[in-house]
């Protein structure tokens, strides 16, 4: 903070030492709170349930608080097969979507709810009981560490999301800037749990079997109720995207306000 303890003065003293605050207030502008700027909503396209560009802009070049992007992801179960992944769309897919896209909505743009801490936001969007998982993780990249992928370089580029309509061949979903394509991985948690089949976007049957969803395996994902046997399973993944850095002064992560990339159907194997 900025306001300094004058502790006990004379009375004839008290006028100067006001003013000396109000002085000193003058002085505190922004660089006492470290400010990183998000990825404005409207510089995300998403093109139906397989594709979004992000147009990342280039307003958080020489700030000395940005880092990098982080990307958040969460896998919902889903008997609903849908097109073209909007917000009318998302309870028909899964209710728990839909009440997690709310919960985030009133963040995204906002000018006012600033500085929240959205690693604690996203992950405490887990719900209670079975098959609620631990709420959202971290993307990550095959090969590749992402915080470094998404550091300064990618400031003024475009982010290309792609999820091909099967994973046959060994088409998998990829993150592309400029000329580097790199292959999306789930999370484990820093290896707090193992998700299952494997680390691929795929829509596989031990994806979604009920058996695996749980904190201790797929607690990435979100299983839907009243899915009746034998009906066709299909899985989505959400994801949001935040500038990450640190308070220069305390060393604190800082976080911008967040962006919903988009929801896309994993490829069938």
């Amino acid at each position: 903070m900025c306001l300094r303890k004058f502790g006990l003065l004379p009375f004839f003293l008290l006028p100067f030492a006001l003013l000396t605050a109000v002085l000193t207030l003058g002085t505190c502008g922004l660089e006492d709170y470290p400010f990183i700027y998000p990825v404005p909503q409207g510089n995300i396209t998403q093109t139906l349930n397989y594709r979004a560009e992000v147009r990342v802009p280039n307003n958080n070049n020489g700030n000395p608080a940005f880092s990098h992007f982080a990307v958040f992801y969460r896998i919902y179960v889903s008997d609903s097969l849908q097109p073209s992944t909007t917000t009318e769309t998302f309870s028909a897919i899964n209710t728990v979507l839909a009440s997690n896209y709310n919960s985030v909505s009133g963040y995204i743009d906002s000018i006012t709810q600033v500085n929240t801490n959205m690693d604690t936001f996203f992950r405490g969007l887990g719900g209670q009981g079975t098959g609620q998982g631990v709420g959202y993780n971290y993307l990550a990249l095959n090969e590749a560490n992402i915080d470094n992928v998404l550091s300064s370089s990618v400031l003024g580029s475009t982010i290309v999301f792609d999820f091909p309509l099967n994973a046959s061949g060994g088409l998998l979903p990829t993150m592309t800037i400029g000329a580097n394509v790199y292959t999306l991985q789930r999370s484990d948690n820093n290896g707090t749990f193992t998700p299952r089949p494997d680390y691929n976007f795929v829509n596989n049957q031990d994806l979604y079997d009920p058996q695996y969803l749980n904190t201790q395996f797929n607690a990435d994902v979100v299983d839907k109720t009243g899915i009746q046997p034998g009906v066709t399973h299909y899985t989505y993944a959400a994801m949001f995207i935040v500038a990450v850095g640190s308070d220069t002064n305390t060393y604190n992560y800082i976080y911008s306000t967040p962006s919903l990339i988009g929801v896309f159907l994993l490829p069938d194997p």
